[in-house]
């Protein structure tokens, strides 16, 4: 009994604390030696991008990376259970925030995805992400084994899909996307029945009837009034034409996806050089800082760098789905698949992008494009899973000293 009571009072030590700095000493290593190589990766591409335009993209990158590792570290320190009993509060404060930007919101680029505070102007879009992962987290928890009956499946949905018609409102096209996998990986994990999923599936493919529909008789020239809540904007339908035809303007909405090929293409084997990219240099290769710097870095890389960036991040998604298997909990597990879903869904959209294997939706590559928020929020990310790997880590670490004292103790190797 005295064994227990002292198992019990070491758990309660570890579980307790709001910011525990003893967690630090339990950081996953290899995930962080992952993120910092990524980061280099981008700090060297983004240097060469400055070269044609700023060098303050560079400088403000380095500056993101330092902010965001002091967040990510912070947030490994942080008991996670606190965020999540947090997360109803968080879903309705997000669902807020996302109506304000369609009602104040600033335009960027055709889209209201900005809410200016005065000093600081923020993007609610991207802080729906991770406020879902946390909200899926606490709801598929709470749930339990109930999420295998149906119409508890079809709920979780029906919770996702209201910040998705927000955020695709804006329109925000990409990022209403990428909540699907989130969701669609975090009610896997959390022991959902397969065959849901599949007929989920199944509806997906069929809401390709409606994607031939919105592109019927579409005249890239003409601009038409919406006719649903939901219909995709003018550009946007540019961009699916551009992808389906590309050769049809390639002066105009097929620009994009023809240079960036160009770009990819020209790179060969090992690449023009560092710094030493024409594309850029030239102008031809449009947001080269950002959406498309994975062009660029095979520009002047070539096909080899590109082969090693590709590693870094497959190497990276799997320690994040490490993290996941090797969690003490459920919300852990929930928490990191969530966070690797959304981070490897902008690397195999981003890269499908510069590829002409899909159509641009103006996704950022993480780690390496340039953008403040996003970078935060990827950040933010990385701190979820080092901070589950850490209280994993911990929580084992404390438990087995504690069963070491038990066992040590006279009559204590037996039940």
């Amino acid at each position: 009994m005295a064994g227990s009571r002292t198992l019990r009072v070491q758990y309660q030590d570890i579980t307790v604390r709001l910011v525990n700095p003893r967690r630090l000493k339990h950081l996953d290593w290899a995930l962080l030696l992952a993120v910092t190589a990524l980061a280099c990766v981008g700090w060297v591409v983004l240097y060469s991008a400055s070269k044609s335009s700023s060098i303050e993209y560079f400088q403000r990158q380095v500056f993101y990376f330092a902010a965001g590792l002091g967040l990510a570290l912070f947030l490994a320190c942080v008991d996670q259970r606190f965020l999540l009993s947090l997360a109803p509060a968080g879903y309705v404060v997000l669902l807020s925030l996302l109506v304000a930007v369609l009602l104040f919101g600033s335009t960027a680029k055709g889209s209201e995805r900005w809410l200016s505070l005065g000093f600081i102007r923020i993007q609610p879009s991207e802080f729906a992400k991770l406020g879902m992962v946390y909200f899926l987290a606490w709801y598929l928890e709470k749930l339990g084994p109930r999420i295998r009956k149906w119409y508890w499946f079809l709920i979780t949905f029906a919770l996702v899909g209201v910040p998705m018609a927000l955020i695709l409102k804006q329109p925000n096209l990409g990022t209403a996307a990428c909540l699907g996998p989130i969701t669609v990986a975090m009610l896997f994990v959390a022991g959902c029945r397969i065959r849901h999923l599949v007929a989920l599936g199944m509806i997906g493919l069929a809401g390709l009837g409606f994607l031939v529909w919105e592109m019927a008789d579409f005249d890239p020239n003409v601009e038409q009034s919406p006719r649903t809540f939901f219909d995709l904007k003018h550009y946007q339908k540019k961009r699916i034409y551009a992808f389906l035809h590309p050769e049809a303007d390639p002066r105009g909405s097929g620009w994009h996806t023809i240079q960036s090929v160009v770009t990819v293409g020209s790179g060969r084997l090992t690449g023009k050089g560092w710094t030493r990219g024409t594309q850029t240099r030239l102008n031809y290769l449009p947001e080269y800082h950002t959406d498309f710097i994975f062009s660029l870095l095979a520009e002047e890389f070539g096909f080899v760098g590109a082969l090693v960036t590709l590693a870094l991040y497959l190497a990276f998604l799997q320690l994040g789905l490490r993290v996941a298997r090797d969690s003490v909990d459920t919300p852990g597990s929930l928490l990191a698949a969530g966070v690797v879903a959304m981070l490897a869904f902008h690397v195999f959209m981003n890269i499908g992008i510069t590829l002409g294997l899909l159509p641009v939706t103006g996704l950022p590559l993480p780690f390496l494009s340039y953008g403040g928020s996003f970078y935060m929020t990827t950040m933010a990310g990385v701190g979820i899973l080092l901070g589950v790997s850490a209280w994993s880590r911990l929580a084992q670490a404390t438990m087995a000293v504690a069963l070491t004292g038990i066992v040590a103790k006279p009559g204590g190797g037996g039940p």
